[in-house]
Formats: C-alpha cells, structure tokens, sequence
C-alpha cells in the first residue's frame, strides 16, 4: 500500500515538473522577440519595470520598444526582427536545415532569406514564403552523407600517405645524420690535401723560377746567336745602300771628292772633309769599288754615321742597359709564374677531360693537366714536381667538391624540415609534384610547396603565379587552404598570388582556377590527405548539436 502511494505521489511530483517547464518554455516563447535565437532568448526578457538593456549595456529602454521598427540601441540589438538598424541581425531558425543569421536589412524586402520564411511578415492567415527547410535539410543531408562516405575512403589514403611522409621525414633525419657524419671526414681529409697541396706548391713554385731563370739564360744566348748570324747580312744591306749614295756618278767606286760631300765625315769639326779626312775612309786610297768598300770602308763610317744619329753608345752604356732589361724581366716574372700557375691550376671540371697520349712520352697525362696545345715542356725534375703540385690540386680540388655537394644536401633536407607538411605530414608526398589544369586560355601548373604558374595555350614564356608562403587556413582548420606569394608583378598592378583551397577527394586534382580579383588566383586543388575522417565527423557532430 506504502508502494502505491509512494508511486502516486513520484507520478503527481513528475507531472507538476512537467508543467512547469511547459510554462517556462511557453514563457521563454512567448516572450522571445521575433529574430532572436533560442540561444538569445534570456537575453530579452523584460525587467520587473518593464524595462530592457541593451545587449551593449549601453541604454534602457521600454521593453515594448523591442522591434518597434526604430533603433534605439546602438548595437542595434533592440531591432533584430526590422530592419530600422544597419548593424542589426535576424536569426532564421530554420528547423529541419541549418539555422542563419542574416542582415536586419534583409527582414520584410521580399525576398525570402530563410527556408523557413521567418523574415518575411505573415500575411492573410498564410506567409509570403514557403517552408521548405524539410526540403532542403534532406538534400544537405544525401550530401553529407556522400562527403562522409568520400572521407571514409579517402582517410584509407590519407593514412597511407601519413605513413609515408612520416617515413620519408625519418629518412631524412637518418640521412642528415649520415651527411653531418661524412661531412666531418671531408673537413679533416680537405686539410690535409691543402696542406700537401700548398707544399707541393711551394717546391713547383721553386723548380718553377729556376726553369724560367734557366730558360731566359737560353733564350738570351739564342737571341744572342740568331742576332750574330743575322749581323753579317744586315752589314753588308747597310754598305750596299750607303756606297749607292756615295757612288753620284755610278761607275761602280767610291772616291774621295764623293766622300767629301758628306759633312758627318768631317772628323775634327772644321766644317770641311779634307783629302786626308776622305783617304782615310777609304784606307788612304784614292777610290775603292765594293767589295773594298764592304771590308775597309764601311768599318769606318757607320760608328761616325751611328754617332752623329745619336745611335752609337760606348760599351759601358750597353751594360748598363742591359743590366735594366734583365731587372724589368724579373719583376714582371712573379706575373708570369701567376700566369702558368693559372694555366696548370686551372682544375674545375677536370673530372671531365679526356686523357691525352703524346708522342714523345707514352705516359697518361693527368686529369687536371693542361692540353697538349698549350703544354709547357720542363726538364725531367721540373715535370715531375709540376706533376705532383698537379695532383696535389686535383685531390684537393675532388674533396672540396665533395665538401659543397655534401653542405647542398644538407641545406635541401633542412629545407625540407621547415617545411610544414600537415599534422601528420600527410602533405609530405606532394612536394616534388606537379598538377596541371587548362581553360580556354591557360594552361595552370601547381607545384605544391614550390611555386603556382600560368602559361597561354598559345605558347609564350610562362608566368609565375606566387611562390610557396604559408598555410592559409581559418583557426579551425589551418590546412584547409595554402597561399603562394611574390609571383610576376600585373601590368602597372600588384605582385600576382594564389590561394589553393584544398579538398577531399580519392585523387589528387586540380578541379578549378578561378581570378576573383586582378592578380589573385584560386585553384580547388582535391586530394586524398585533405580527407580527415575524424575532423569531418566532429564537425557533423557540430552541426547537428547547433540543429
């Protein structure tokens, strides 16, 4: 019996519950402002003087004022169901879709915003807009549903492409390590080749200048030489032309009377060629043909001739002069050492000349060597200590292109790590590819994490759309777009740039090129490590709470 009364009474203290609360929500209903959301609904209930705030805090006013199609706040929170305020809103509930918010300014133009026809004033019993949220929620929801399946089997992509990338940055770390490792050994081995390369150097140096000293002692000796043989010759041109002149009346002798008439034979300066003067040119004869003239006379004449030119030095000046030849030629020498030194270090690319044979030696000449055409030839000590110096560079010269190679992947592979490839490094696998899209114009290429570019179908140069910058997204979900910047400057224009807005999809694509405004560009770029199955249900999970 205690049972019985005990239920009848939970049951009366049940049903009382109940009805309070349909007298609050019928309350709240009632008394909710046309325009507010559920949400909003305790914001607007009136004061126990009939009165109201602003949402702002800012003014009070009667609450019959709620929507009375004047502004009286300055939020305009006193007018969410008219459109009196500019900076009002009106909340659509659309029950069965998804609820908005619109522009006060759009309340009562007549045109239906909402699905649900709120905005729009009943009139004759009926409302100027039909309901069809029911409608439209059915559709969006197919839709959802096929997005959600998309993402279902693209998050099994998506994985695989996680696990990828996520092995790819291992691989990356493993192979920095090995770089970091091989880089110290080419630092140690690269000082000692300089060190043997500089001794090398400083012995070819040496055999260098005493082959030079060595070869300009030859080349002056066979100067010397070529200059004594020649002398004959040039003598006797020289004696042919001048007993020519002498000979005035060509009957093949120079005679005295001839030879007065030349004023630099006036040895003791007087002004006259005497008899004597002329005789003893002519080894005291009184006329002498040519070949007299070439032995006894010629000898004579041409120191005087020489003299009176200004041509004629005595030894001592000769020495002299030679002496400050011999001085310029060593100091222009250190050029030329420079010079040859150039021409035997000359070892960039060296790797990539042929060997050479030659004739007189059937030895292989070495890589850094110079070619045969410009081959300098050195005595058996010198050519072996040119050798050494040669090979010396040549080892040196490999392990410091190791050394840059070495230092370039690693700046590559940290370059790769700024990067960043996603939460997952799901986007890792898209470095290194290109995707391409054509209109009726362009031809687009997006190379993700590198640059966007456009490129008339027509031909002509291509034309740089941005260079990778940063991941674009919202807060709520960063790498839903990414932005490349700094492309070709626009005739008398901005810098161009491009936005990618990135989509589930079981492929990578590009679906899309858009120019919204001048110079900036969007591509809808769809792609299986967009497809975030746990992301899209909690978002599902978000719509329907706020449904």
């Amino acid at each position: 019996m205690m049972f019985y009364s005990e239920l009848k009474m939970a049951v009366s203290l049940t049903l009382v519950l109940l009805a309070l609360l349909a007298i609050t929500t019928t309350s709240a209903s009632s008394t909710r402002p046309r325009g507010v959301s559920l949400a909003y609904a305790s914001l607007y209930q009136p004061t126990h003087d009939k009165n109201w705030v602003c949402l702002d805090g800012i003014r009070t006013i009667p609450y019959d004022r709620i929507n009375d199609d004047y502004c009286d706040c300055d939020d305009g929170s006193d007018e969410p169901g008219t459109a009196a305020c500019s900076n009002g809103h009106f909340h659509c509930t659309n029950q069965g879709h998804i609820p908005q918010d619109i522009p006060s300014s759009r309340v009562d133009d007549g045109i239906c915003d909402c699905c649900d026809g709120s905005d729009e004033i009943v009139e004759n019993n009926g409302k100027k807009c039909k309901n069809n949220c029911h409608e439209l929620g059915r559709a969006e929801e197919l839709k959802r549903k096929v997005e959600a399946d998309l993402h279902m089997r693209g998050a099994a992509k998506r994985d695989e492409l996680i696990t990828k990338g996520k092995q790819m940055q291992s691989e990356r770390t493993a192979r920095r390590a090995e770089l970091e490792t091989q880089r110290s050994e080419q630092e140690a081995l690269k000082a000692e080749k300089e060190n043997i390369k500089r001794d090398a150097e400083a012995a070819e140096a040496d055999a260098l200048e005493i082959y030079k000293e060595q070869q300009r002692e030859l080349d002056a000796a066979a100067a010397e030489e070529a200059k004594l043989a020649e002398e004959p010759h040039n003598l006797r041109m020289e004696a042919e032309a001048n007993f020519v002149r002498y000979d005035t009346n060509k009957d093949g002798f120079v005679e005295v009377t001839e030879l007065q008439i030349d004023m630099t034979l006036d040895r003791d300066r007087n002004g006259v060629v005497t008899v004597d003067e002329a005789k003893y040119f002519l080894d005291e004869r009184d006329r002498i043909d040519f070949d007299g003239f070439l032995a006894l006379s010629w000898p004579r004449i041409k120191p005087v001739q020489m003299l009176a030119q200004g041509l004629f030095r005595p030894p001592f000046a000769e020495e002299t002069e030679e002496a400050e030849l011999h001085q310029d030629e060593k100091v222009e020498q250190p050029e030329h050492t420079t010079d040859n030194n150039k021409e035997t270090h000359n070892t960039e690319d060296a790797d990539a000349e042929e060997e050479e044979t030659y004739e007189d030696e059937e030895e292989d000449v070495g890589v850094g060597s110079v070619t045969p055409e410009n081959k300098q030839e050195y005595d058996p000590e010198t050519q072996r200590l040119v050798d050494i110096a040669q090979e010396a560079r040549n080892a040196f010269d490999e392990v410091d292109r190791n050394l840059r190679e070495i230092d370039r992947e690693i700046k590559d592979i940290d370059d790769q790590n700024a990067k960043d490839y996603g939460p997952n490094e799901e986007y890792a696998t898209m470095d290194g590819e290109c995707y391409s899209f054509e209109d009726r114009e362009y031809v687009y290429t997006l190379c993700p994490f590198d640059r966007a570019s456009q490129k008339s179908r027509s031909g002509g140069s291509e034309t740089t759309l941005g260079r990778w910058d940063q991941w674009y997204g919202d807060e709520n979900n960063k790498y839903s777009k990414q932005r490349y910047a700094h492309g070709a400057s626009c005739w008398n224009g901005p810098q161009r740039s491009a936005v990618v807005h990135l989509k589930c999809a079981l492929e990578p694509a590009i679906r899309s090129v858009t120019e919204p405004n001048r110079c900036e560009y969007f591509f809808d770029l769809e792609t299986p490590a967009a497809c975030d199955h746990e992301a899209f249900i909690a978002a599902e999970k978000d719509r329907h709470d706020e449904l």
